[in-house]
């Protein structure tokens, strides 16, 4: 016998609604969405390496597009254009721009 999660435990449930002031994951961002870094939950070694093409704390950051095989999704920073896997995209926690 298994047991289901109910649908409202979703663990791939995107928000309804989300407050513009309150942080998100980089990857709830859709193409086109821009926001600025609040924090990177991520270990040592990979947020050295981020922080090398801009993924810094206020930083701001746009969603290019999605990388339909490899599943990676382009984000710009500053000059930089930068694809991230979807685990690494839910380490970083943004603000989103309501514009």
């Amino acid at each position: 016998m298994s047991l289901a999660l109910p649908n409202f435990l979703s663990i791939a449930a995107e928000p309804a609604f989300h407050h513009p002031n309150m942080p998100c994951r980089l990857s709830d961002l859709g193409v086109g969405d821009s926001g600025v870094i609040q924090e990177l939950i991520l270990p040592e070694k990979l947020r050295n390496y981020v922080t090398r093409f801009g993924f810094v704390d206020r930083a701001a950051v746009s969603v290019i597009r999605r990388v339909p095989l490899g599943n990676l999704s382009v984000y710009r920073v500053g000059q930089a254009e930068v694809a991230l896997r979807p685990e690494t995209a839910a380490s970083i926690l943004v603000t989103r721009n309501p514009w």
